[in-house]
């Protein structure tokens, strides 16, 4: 991998894998944040063998390879809204510190025969996470023309108000084999309160030739430029099933409004070999800078998280 790569990581290996666990099936959507006295606490997605998804949540060490200092325990209030909701699965999407009070984006599901629909909503905590409030819906389908809305992107702007990047569906193939398949894209949304959500009319970023699905964007603001990286994947084919394999993207904007892509700019200094628990897929990427001024980078592996979720440091001196 070119030194120059822009977005250049040392991947540090697994944290997390379904087997750790009691009853599940993935490991998705790590979202990290760090504590006072600098553990990385960590909530992931995790779906059961009935297909549920709920929330977990975790404390690591960065200092010791991201070993678990605090066992995965379920989210009471989560399973309760799912319960309470008739809900298919509500997991964590992405963190944010505002005054003291952090700020949890979540994506919730609903079963809508063999399709499903998905919300965009948002939890607080004055405990950094060890309890939370109940979610309340900050965006739906109605503002996407109908379809899905889910894994949000939270930043709070200079001004005092909010930006969005999120997964936004765009088309449904239900009758696509082995399971229905979907069209989507990465759009942005504005509020001043984090309340109320106006969605922007155009794509933050779109589809290439070959791409299915863009997913689970998550942004990080530099002195020059802001930076995501997102998880792209091509259809479904039973032909050639390994199309649907997400893999990492990487884009740069000066302002938040237009994106350019870097589809060559991201890469590992240690690539994964055959064996690993990545080697095919890493997808559902979380981004976030510690206190000392490291950049970690949580994600998941083969199988959509049927490996696991793992870590990986960004190279600092690109040059």
């Amino acid at each position: 991998m070119d030194a120059q790569c822009p977005s250049l990581w040392s991947r540090q290996g697994c944290i997390l894998a379904p087997g750790d666990l009691d009853s599940t099936r993935l490991v998705q959507t790590p979202t990290a944040w760090q504590l006072p006295d600098g553990l990385i606490r960590v909530a992931v997605s995790c779906r059961d063998m009935s297909n549920v998804t709920t929330m977990w949540g975790m404390d690591c060490d960065p200092e010791e390879g991201m070993r678990i200092v605090r066992r995965p325990e379920p989210d009471a209030t989560v399973a309760r809204a799912i319960e309470d909701g008739g809900l298919a699965g509500l997991g964590p999407c992405d963190a944010i510190w505002d005054e003291g009070t952090l700020m949890l984006a979540t994506s919730s599901i609903v079963l809508e025969g063999p399709i499903y629909n998905a919300a965009i909503g948002l939890m607080t905590s004055p405990d950094a996470g060890a309890t939370f409030s109940q979610p309340r819906s900050i965006l739906t389908s109605a503002s996407n023309d109908g379809f899905p809305v889910t894994l949000p992107c939270l930043r709070r702007q200079a001004d005092g108000s909010w930006r969005m990047w999120f997964t936004a569906f765009t088309e449904w193939f239900p009758d696509v084999l082995p399971k229905p398949d979907a069209r989507y894209c990465i759009r942005s949304a504005r509020s001043m309160d984090g309340g109320t959500w106006t969605v922007d009319p155009h794509p933050a970023i779109d589809r290439i030739s070959g791409e299915a699905g863009l997913a689970r964007p998550t942004v990080m603001q530099q002195a020059d430029r802001l930076e995501m990286w997102f998880s792209a994947r091509g259809p479904y084919s039973l032909e050639e099933p390994t199309q649907r394999r997400y893999c990492l993207r990487y884009a740069t904007s000066p302002d938040g409004e237009i994106w350019r892509r870097h589809d060559d700019g991201h890469g590992f200094v240690n690539p994964p070999i055959p064996g690993d628990w990545d080697e095919e897929m890493q997808c559902y990427p979380c981004v976030i800078r510690l206190a000392d001024g490291r950049e970690v980078m949580l994600y998941a592996g083969n199988g959509y998280g049927e490996a696991g979720i793992g870590w990986a440091v960004r190279i600092q001196d690109r040059g």
